[in-house]
């Protein structure tokens, strides 16, 4: 094993010692070992260590990345597993650390960074400095528009990457200019309409093939070879293996250094106090009604007393003809949309007594 200080250590290392690692890319003639060192003097950031984030951490790290640099303070669950394959739900640790440990065995001689906390705008300066490229592999809205607008700031490519039940989306913003496409050209602003993998499903295979591609547009980047998606964004459907390349147009023109020190990036839905958590629900538990809003094929009863009124069918009179000494609850699969409902039903009458189960199905201990 060696350690890697830097990208020139471990190149020169490798030119002078009897290691055959990165035999089959030194024999590529578009990377021979001027691209491998290229590779090897490369930090690449990873924000978001599940679907999309692990694949994408393993093949740069089989690849030779130098440095990689991992961020998520989330822990992974059974729920995960079936799209995060590196993990197995019982890990005590962040994504982050159990990918690390996984990627020093895959190749002892990078050097692999972990961070146990999710990425804010308190914190992104001192995680993502120095960045050669950062993929974003998040299902988090305000994440992505948080790495967006730093990265095109301060002129760091980004490999942007999504997914949608059978769909997935990729492109890379190259951020050279202040008239450079990014994400806020194709969607101005976040859409807080759309759902989670959580709450809508999600096919396991697109999350692989778009983390991995996220991986080949990096090495592409790094490499300057092949045709790169700048300006350009790819959709591949995994039921039918459609593919569609768009081009992008500049159309957004709002002064980003100004949207920046504006926006806190942070969900506005979850800084109200009209949540309440699981660890007082149960303490208290006879003081609530708890109501799932969910629908029927993915209905789960956190206890026997639960009512099941999935959301279409729930109206404001259901709240006004209720035993009002009991406060309602709200639960959904990840707080999202109980969090919409209460929104909603507040505005129209904000004497109602109702919470959200904060962080849904996916927040209770298992």
């Amino acid at each position: 094993m060696y350690p890697c200080y830097n990208g020139q250590t471990v190149y020169l290392w490798f030119m002078n010692n009897d290691n055959h690692r990165y035999d089959r890319q030194f024999s590529l003639d578009i990377i021979g070992t001027k691209g491998q060192k290229k590779l090897l003097d490369s930090k690449v950031v990873i924000v978001g260590c599940g679907g999309l984030g692990s694949p994408a951490a393993a093949y740069l790290a089989g690849a030779g990345i130098g440095h990689l640099v991992l961020i998520d303070g989330d822990k992974p669950s059974i729920s995960n597993v079936h799209r995060q394959v590196f993990f197995t739900g019982k890990e005590t640790q962040s994504k982050a650390e159990v990918l690390k440990q996984y990627i020093n065995e895959l190749n002892a001689e990078i050097k692999v960074e972990a961070y146990s906390q999710m990425l804010s705008k308190e914190n992104i300066s001192v995680l993502i400095s120095s960045a050669s490229i950062v993929l974003e592999c998040t299902d988090h809205i305000y994440t992505k528009y948080l790495v967006n607008d730093y990265c095109h700031l301060n002129r760091i490519p980004v490999v942007y990457g999504a997914i949608y039940k059978y769909e997935g989306y990729i492109s890379t913003f190259e951020n050279k200019t202040n008239q450079s496409i990014h994400l806020r050209d194709l969607f101005p602003e976040p859409n807080l309409e759309l759902p989670t993998c959580a709450e809508v499903g999600v096919m396991n295979s697109i999350a692989g093939i778009i983390g991995l591609l996220q991986a080949n547009e990096t090495l592409k980047w790094i490499l300057n070879i092949g045709d790169r998606l700048i300006d350009k964004l790819l959709t591949y459907h995994v039921l039918t293996n459609e593919q569609l390349i768009v081009r992008l147009k500049k159309a957004y023109d709002e002064d980003m250094n100004i949207v920046y020190s504006k926006n806190t990036y942070q969900d506005p839905r979850n800084c109200l106090l009209h949540e309440i958590e699981y660890s007082t629900l149960v303490s208290f538990r006879d003081k609530y009604r708890l109501v799932s809003i969910m629908e029927e094929y993915e209905h789960q009863a956190i206890d026997n007393e639960v009512i099941h009124l999935p959301m279409d069918l729930l109206e404001i009179d259901y709240f006004k003809s209720t035993d009002k000494a009991k406060q309602t609850v709200l639960y959904c699969a990840t707080g999202n949309r109980s969090n919409q409902m209460v929104t909603f039903f507040l505005d129209k009458d904000p004497t109602l007594k109702i919470l959200s189960l904060k962080g849904g199905l996916q927040n209770i201990p298992k």
